[in-house]
């Protein structure tokens, strides 16, 4: 729908553009007043159909209106002002009283300008607040987003489904028994006895834990408010995901919780080592090398996962010129230090870290992310429901692996510690 123009509502005023032109300016403000009024009321009409674009379209053209009224106003009050020269103070007929107003309103307007006391009083004058119900405006097709925590834990690790019918809830696997495993290989004399290994194994399990969330709505809410409806996916889904990640960082291992990274690895144990004024980065290849000693035919370690306030930490460290430290051995940004990737999640418990192999750490995941309706207690008759999300999962560092995995406590400490 367009909005009507001034040309036909002139011709519906049965009037020509020539008689509207010559006409004083207040009788011009009239009709263009009545003209606002209708559009208005055009554009009232397609809000309440919903028409969006229409809506759009309308405020569009109704903004090049305005625009073209303030010309024509414009010229008007020139002329106004061209006649209050021409009389000067005397205004030798009505037809120029309006001129010497406006000669004392202009008078005024200077005052405030200049900052002075007036005595002006403004004249009520039509603009859109004149419009006491009108609720148009542009709206913006989207909800803005709860800010959350930098979490990348659970993305790092490589995912396994979990198939079966039959599992008991639990995840079965075999290591070695390293207790009994004995490696007796020697050198060998002529005629000597060769010695005798020993290879055991055991098996150990994990259980499969649930995380999940719900949400109660109206079935109104469902049919009325569908954008709202689709961001009460996203906003339980977002709660269970700071669940998972929470859970594959800090999860103990006990009741329904998982056995996350700070229950699974061995805490490193820092040796003194003389380096002066020990920073983060060197604590990192320290830790690289920890793992390495006695693993690195097997590990490759791949990440460091740090608190961002200990990642800044380690990255603003300057010397004593205040020139930033950046170690031959790190990249230009600060993320890649012995080829570790510094990565942060906010998750962690500032100054602590974890570190190790990522390929030998893994979760079993039961089933995606599952979200489903129903109805709880007196719900279907009151015409309410239910959204539930779950999902079952397990994080597992098997029992041999953890070798490859170490986790800092205090970072300050080890740093104390290294420097001695």
């Amino acid at each position: 729908m367009k909005l009507k123009t001034l040309s036909l509502f002139l011709v519906a005023k049965s009037l020509t553009q020539e008689q509207f032109d010559g006409m004083p300016d207040v009788e011009q403000a009239k009709l263009l007043d009545e003209l606002n009024a209708e559009n208005a009321e055009l554009i009232r009409k397609e809000i309440e159909k919903g028409s969006e674009s229409a809506v759009k379209e309308m405020k569009a053209e109704l903004s090049q209106m305005y625009n073209e009224q303030f010309e024509i106003m414009n010229k008007a009050l020139r002329e106004v002002g061209l006649a209050v020269k021409a009389q000067g103070e005397k205004p030798a007929s009505a037809a120029t009283e309006k001129a010497v107003e406006f000669k004392a309103f202009k008078d005024q307007i200077k005052k405030i300008a200049k900052g002075e006391k007036s005595s002006i009083t403004l004249k009520a004058i039509t603009n859109v607040a004149s419009i006491a119900t009108n609720t148009a405006g542009f709206d913006i097709p989207n909800v803005g987003q709860l800010a959350t925590a930098e979490r990348n834990a659970y993305a790092i690790f490589p995912k396994q489904s979990i198939s079966g019918s039959n599992i008991r809830k639990t995840i079965n696997y075999w290591d070695w028994d390293e207790a009994s495993t004995v490696r007796a290989a020697e050198m060998i004399a002529e005629g000597g006895t060769f010695p005798q290994s020993t290879a055991k194994w055991k098996q150990y399990s994990l259980p499969v834990q649930k995380v999940g969330d719900t949400l109660a709505i109206t079935e109104e809410f469902f049919e009325d408010e569908q954008m709202f409806y689709g961001e009460l996916g996203m906003f339980i889904r977002t709660n269970v995901d700071i669940v998972i990640n929470g859970q594959v960082v800090n999860g103990d291992g006990t009741g329904n919780n998982l056995t996350g990274l700070i229950a699974s690895t061995p805490a490193y144990v820092p040796a003194a080592a003389g380096i002066a004024d020990a920073s983060i980065y060197d604590l990192i290849v320290k830790l690289k090398e920890s793992i390495s000693t006695t693993g690195g035919a097997t590990y490759r370690v791949n990440f460091a996962l740090m608190n961002i306030s200990d990642i800044n930490k380690m990255k603003l460290k300057k010397d004593g010129n205040n020139n930033y430290i950046i170690p031959p051995f790190v990249d230009r940004s600060g993320n890649v230090v012995d080829g570790v990737t510094v990565i942060e999640d906010n998750q962690v418990v500032a100054n602590t870290m974890f570190i190790g192999d990522s390929r030998f750490a893994r979760i079993y995941e039961r089933s995606g992310l599952e979200i489903s309706e129903g109805y709880v207690g007196d719900q279907f008759v009151e015409d309410a429901m239910t959204i539930k999300i779950r999902k079952r999962l397990a994080f597992l560092i098997r029992t041999v692996d953890k070798t490859g995995f170490k986790k800092v406590t205090s970072i300050s400490a080890a740093l104390t510690t290294l420097a001695t």
